[in-house]
């Protein structure tokens, strides 16, 4: 990738230009990496399907939860092109569209984004609602409907009265490096931001890798890993989403994988457990494992439940929430040659006058209603803290 460097440019201005211009945006910056990527598309409106990642252009998707048949699944076309560094220097990807030169980007007034066309009133997070959901899960468990279901909920913040949106994910950014933070905003789609510890899928024309995450406990900074304890809930949770995913490579005959894990990862100021599956693409010459898998994965039993279609008969009966993009998947494909699909947890949207916060329980015949509640509030106080500008760093149990 031929990248021109341009002092004048910002991701500010960058995103000025796009919002002047009604675009779609995404801005992303993968784990463990210093590169931030701004993209544009500047049709009239994204492109909506099923997405095939051997024949899809460079680009970036956004899926809803909802989205059986993959036909929701929105693609946003890399007009503009650009990367910057952890140091503020931006560069132009050579032939991606034209950059202009900043002329929208207002120091002195609050960065724009698209809104959601849905009118901004209240979205229902109420305590009591949740706790009634989580004890009708447990009873559908003990009655053999599913083994697990993932139930979620919203919490809401209003937005201070000097909120940036991009000075927002700067912060975010800094506050995960192990995460996949992004911020996409798409006009009547409205905009999201998240910093999700969750691959789906990654995929190139050589490798396939998928991860299980499941299993959440609060975990003080300063104390190593190797100390980590899981009780047997969090435990079985874990293996029925690793379970899920070798069900889907026996689907379609896939034996020849390795199998990494679980161990424990850093999610900011928490913890799961995660196990990693990779496939030598060229040894199983299975080409397209990346499309097949990601049409079976989605939704995953980490962010709806075992059996699949059981745990979503119940989510969609229950839960009351439209969950939109909230534990969907979004990410850049064919980026070098590489697709990188997360699931977008962690994440919020952003309205008017506040933002909307999500977040999930998985409930196993083992789960006591108040303690999922209070897991949800730890999820959401983790964004909350680097919102109020105070880092990532700080003990969500105060």
């Amino acid at each position: 990738m031929d990248i021109i460097t341009d002092k004048k440019m910002d991701l500010k201005s960058l995103w000025w230009n796009a919002m002047a211009m009604n675009g779609s945006v995404a801005v992303w910056r993968c784990p463990r990496e210093k590169l931030i990527h701004f993209l544009a598309d500047l049709s009239d409106s994204s492109l909506q399907g099923r997405i095939d990642i051997q024949k899809t252009e460079r680009g970036f998707v956004v899926s809803p939860f909802m989205n059986p048949e993959g036909n929701e699944t929105l693609f946003l076309k890399s007009d503009i092109l650009a990367v910057g560094s952890n140091d503020g220097i931006w560069g132009r990807v050579r032939g991606e569209g034209a950059m202009g030169d900043g002329k929208w980007h207002m120091e002195n007034e609050k960065t724009p984004y698209h809104l959601n066309n849905r009118p901004d009133t209240e979205i229902s997070g109420e305590k009591n609602h949740f706790i009634k959901m989580v004890e009708d899960g447990i009873t559908a468990i003990e009655e053999g409907e599913f083994d697990k279901v993932v139930t979620a909920r919203t919490f809401d913040e209003p937005l201070s009265k000097n909120f940036d949106i991009i000075d927002q994910f700067n912060r975010l950014e800094k506050a995960y490096p192990d995460a996949f933070v992004s911020l996409v905003s798409i006009p009547g789609r409205g905009t999201w931001m998240g910093a999700t510890p969750e691959l789906l899928i990654e995929s190139s024309a050589i490798h396939f890798r998928t991860v299980s995450v499941a299993g959440t406990q609060s975990f003080p900074l300063d104390k190593d890993l190797s100390d980590a304890a899981w009780n047997q809930k969090e435990i079985e949770e874990q293996a029925m989403v690793s379970r899920y995913i070798i069900e889907q490579f026996k689907t379609i005959r896939l034996r020849e994988f390795e199998e990494t894990g679980p161990r424990s990862v850093r999610a900011g100021n928490m913890i799961h457990l995660k196990t990693e599956y990779n496939v030598d693409l060229e040894e199983v010459h299975f080409p397209e494992l990346g499309t097949v898998m990601l049409n079976l994965l989605h939704p995953t039993s980490a962010v709806c439940g075992m059996p699949k279609f059981s745990a979503l008969r119940f989510i969609a009966a229950n839960e009351h929430l439209n969950r939109e993009f909230y534990s969907g998947f979004l990410g850049p494909v064919n980026m070098n040659g590489v697709s990188r699909l997360y699931v977008n947890l962690r994440c919020m949207q952003i309205l008017r006058r506040r933002a909307v916060l999500y977040a999930g329980a998985g409930i196993t015949h083992d789960s006591v209603p108040e303690k999922e509640w209070e897991e949800t509030a730890l999820k959401c106080q983790t964004l909350l803290n680097v919102m109020n500008g105070h880092g990532a760093m700080e003990n969500t149990e105060n």
